[in-house]
């Protein structure tokens, strides 16, 4: 980039066909041109010739016979324009447009497609300048013309500019929208693949922002894309199925919908059987690989996951992924397929499929098609199950067995939404899936552990009725044994099935635990790298679901030899290190007392990787030769330090005072962190801190208030748990502190009163711990707060009535009394609600029992017709427990 010219040079090679220019010479010197642009424009433009060089030439790679010199010209130009805008080359887009009335296809397609790639990465600011609306109001019906070219690649790419626009909810389309439908109606039976394919798209889009414009032809076009859904070409196929799943997630069209569920749903359950090209692939595997290592390209990099945002009823928020959904395109995701890029010198998208038992490829028609089958069934319920059942029923008994696989699938796809109408089906269902974990083939065994642990709720339900060697059992058993499989996709699927079973089961596994951690210790001898990152979590589930009855030799002597001995095999920069780390994290938690004989050298260990990692991002502030640190680490090394003392309590203090590094200059340092991820770590382990090592905190009070009173109404407290785990920790703080909170108190107050401001778009554990943080000071403070009451009252009332008894929410109306004690009047827009959730409150302690027993017969006695004025506002139920318990 120093050479003054090299730009130019670049630009005479790319458009030049000489002899001495090779295509992929040519190729590599656009596609330098281009990058140069992106990510150095401010120098290439520092020589206002060099930019005029390549605006003056650079469309003669429009003209060029080779499709990838036409890509990588209509690539160049979109960056130019990314980086300037329209104003600064006015010329671009009618010189295009002259290309695009060329007599030549080739220079048609050529400018059509540089066009579309312009649209895609600047049509916004054409849509907010007048004059790019002025140029657009003549381009639209140049373009549906175009679309009607007897070139098939002239109409794709016209058809492509024109859906550009339809999410952008353009008005220079949208004054043509019946012309726009009435070409696409004309085109649909069009013999080239590439354009039924994005004619679908355009329905996919036009479902999104203008649905009445199709309503009066859904019919048609229901028929339509079910019919494109047989079509050879996948690719047709699967965005035809896009706008049925649109279509599933319509609640507005619901009525219309339903009636086209006889033909919709048969062909559904039709595509979700494996193609013949699949289920070569699958004839092709061996199935018994579980001694093959992995292949590097098989093992997707590992990162951290975020501390679990703390709750007020104390549940854990571990995510499942059994979603259908989980790696399903967005609509910019097909406009970028869309523009038939041919220029792939950007890095590749993470493949992000984890959708148990559904994955042989990236997102397709079989996926899709399951997709739209779980919504349908979330959204019309029993409403699916007359025309999917018999079907279903029937595919199951099938001798074809990717026939089998696809009733497997389709059940576990229907699961969710329709499991109280499947209940009576579920008795022979449940049997027919057990068997399948035996099955010879490899991908039924693999999709029998992924249905059944959609299936797992009502199972562990039905249990408690029919007993647990029917179902129960054989379905905990089996899934453990796919776990020992001999192929790793099963072993995958059935680590992944327990995992979901275990969420739903919870305390029915303890009487089975022996088992559960044999079977467990015998995968960790079995697995390769890929699925003992899986082992890592399903483990971590149990843990935090059964953790508390795993005390005693016997389950220490299952559980922990296996993660130690991995845990010493692991270097410290090893990011295997992340799942294992934060499966210990939830193990030490859950042990307690028990893990204290091996808990100082994981202690230390977690405080020299943290160590490490924080210096080296302190360097790397000072001096931009040294790389910043992966985050992960300093998340993971957080969570373990906090699990360690979770579960050692007091006898942590020992523990950090081991330690040569101090970690609690640590801990500040990272609560300023730019990583969400490390913050939200930070503050649990704080809070955490607060309840165990009181002492440890204490000296840094001014400074931890400081750092953590700005983060309780961060940039965006809608999207970050930062503010939530900030909000809980200052709780904690302020719960010990007691009077000496008092110099915090106002600006703690200032920030949750904005979060009870913003109350209709916040999650509902945020204003949970921002009420039980105001209960908390208010024991020790009330005076400070009660003047404050009445505006923050109702609010508070609503956070914490429903949820369950906890010692938190026990400290929490403890100090709320003793607010409503010092201003009884604070409470007179909403006393019905605070008395109703005394009612609620379902166990309170003694003495706090009589505090409520004090605030009711008080405010009895202040107000002269009690029963019409606040009691007839209270729900029977409750009024029947307030009168019972407190005599009111």
């Amino acid at each position: 980039m120093t050479h003054p010219d090299l730009n130019k040079y670049l630009v005479a090679i790319f458009v030049n066909p000489t002899v001495d220019h090779e295509i992929q010479l040519r190729a590599s010197a656009g596609l330098m041109l281009k990058n140069n642009i992106l990510k150095y424009y401010d120098i290439v433009a520092s020589d206002p010739s060099v930019i005029e060089y390549i605006k003056h030439n650079i469309l003669l790679g429009i003209a060029q016979p080779v499709a990838l010199i036409r890509n990588i010209t209509g690539s160049t130009v979109s960056a130019l324009i990314s980086q300037a805008g329209f104003r600064t080359w006015p010329d671009v887009l009618p010189e295009l447009m002259n290309m695009a009335s060329h007599d030549n296809p080739t220079i048609q397609e050529g400018s059509l497609s540089a066009l579309a790639k312009l649209f895609e990465d600047s049509g916004s600011e054409l849509e907010s300048d007048p004059e790019g609306q002025r140029v657009l109001g003549f381009m639209i019906p140049r373009f549906l013309e175009l679309a009607r070219s007897p070139a098939a690649k002239v109409r794709i790419q016209s058809i492509i500019c024109l859906n550009q626009f339809i999410l952008r909810m353009s008005q220079a389309l949208f004054v043509h929208i019946d012309i726009f439908l009435t070409t696409l109606f004309q085109l649909a039976v069009d013999p080239d693949p590439d354009v039924r394919r994005n004619i679908c798209t355009a329905f996919v889009m036009l479902l999104d922002v203008r649905e009445d414009k199709l309503v009066p032809h859904l019919n048609g076009i229901v028929d339509y894309t079910l019919h494109c859904m047989g079509d050879d070409d996948e690719q047709v196929a699967l965005e035809a199925c896009e706008f049925l799943l649109g279509l599933a997630e319509h609640d507005q069209l619901q009525s219309q919908v339903v009636t086209f569920l006889p033909k919709i749903l048969p062909v559904l359950l039709k595509c979700m059987v494996y193609s013949e090209q699949d289920i070569l692939h699958f004839e092709s595997l061996d199935s018994d690989d579980a001694d093959m290592a992995d292949k590097l390209t098989d093992i997707k990099p590992m990162h951290a996951k975020s501390k679990t945002a703390h709750t007020a009823s104390g549940d854990s928020n571990h995510n499942n992924n059994d979603n259908f959904n989980d790696d399903k395109k967005s609509k910019q995701d097909f406009n970028d397929d869309n523009n038939n890029n041919d220029d792939e010198d950007d890095e590749d998208d993470e493949d992000e499929d984890e959708d148990f038992g559904l994955d042989l490829s990236d997102w397709n028609l079989r996926k899709c098609s399951a997709a739209a089958l779980d919504i349908f069934a979330s959204s019309y319920h029993e409403n699916i199950l007359q025309y999917s059942i018999p079907i279903l029923k029937q595919n199951l008994v099938s001798h074809e067995w990717p026939v089998r696989e696809s009733a497997i699938l389709g059940y576990g796809a229907i699961a969710v939404g329709c499991v109280d109408g499947m209940s009576p089906f579920l008795p022979e269902v449940i049997p027919f899936l057990i068997q399948a974990l035996d099955d010879p083939v490899v991908p039924i065994r693999q999709i029998a552990c992924w249905t059944l642990g959609r299936f797992s709720s009502w199972i562990c339900y039905r249990s408690a009725d029919i007993g647990y060697e029917r179902e129960f059992i054989p379905v905990l058993t089996g899934l453990l044994k796919c776990c020992l499989d001999n192929n790793k996709k099963v072993q995958e699927a059935g680590c992944s099935g327990f995992a979901t079973f275990t969420e739903q089961a919870g305390g029915l596994l303890i009487p089975y635990l022996i088992h559960i951690l044999r079977s467990l210790s015998l995968c960790f001898q079995k697995y390769q790298a890929k699925n003992l990152a899986i082992l890592y979590d399903a483990v971590q589930t149990l843990v935090d679901k059964v953790g508390y009855a795993m005390k005693g030799k016997e389950f220490i002597d299952l559980l922990l030899p296996p993660l130690i001995d991995r845990w010493q095999k692991l270097a410290d920069d090893d990011t295997d290190l992340f799942p294992l780390l934060e499966c210990l994290s939830s193990v030490t938690a859950a042990l307690g007392d028990d893990f204290a004989p091996f808990a100082q050298p994981v202690f230390l260990r977690g405080m020299k990787i943290l160590t490490v990692n924080v210096e080296q991002w302190q360097r790397s502030l000072q001096d931009s030769t040294i790389d910043s640190p992966d985050k992960d680490f300093i998340v993971t090394a957080l969570d373990l330090i906090d699990g360690l003392i979770q579960g050692l309590g007091p006898l942590s203090t020992s523990l950090i005072q081991s330690s040569d590094a101090p970690l609690m200059p640590l801990l500040i340092t990272c609560t300023e962190d730019p990583v969400p991820e490390v913050r939200q770590s930070a503050f649990a382990l704080l809070g955490d801190m607060a309840i165990s090592t009181f002492d440890t905190v204490k000296p840094f009070i001014p400074v931890v208030m400081s750092k953590l009173i700005p983060q309780i109404f961060g940039e965006d407290p809608t999207l970050s748990a930062v503010c939530n785990n900030a909000t809980w920790a200052a709780g904690e703080l302020a719960l010990r502190l007691g009077h000496d909170v008092q110099p915090w108190v106002e600006p703690l107050m200032d920030r949750i009163a904005v979060l009870f401001s913003m109350a209709k778009v916040l999650e509902k554990t945020i204003l949970e711990n921002a009420a039980i943080t105001i209960g908390r000071i208010g024991i020790s403070c009330p005076e400070l707060i009660a003047p404050k009451l009445q505006a923050f009252a109702a609010e508070w009332c609503k956070a914490l009535r429903m949820i369950r008894d906890t010692d938190e929410k026990q400290s929490a109306f403890k100090g709320m009394s003793q607010i409503v004690m010092a201003n009884p009047s604070g409470l007179q827009d909403c006393l019905p609600d605070f008395i109703e959730a005394i009612g609620l409150y379902t166990d309170p302690t003694p003495e706090l029992g009589q505090m409520f027993s004090a605030i009711l017969n008080g405010y009895r006695a202040l107000i002269p017709d009690w029963s019409n004025v606040v009691m007839a506002r209270i729900s029977p139920d409750v009024q029947m427990i307030l009168k019972d318990r407190y005599n009111v």
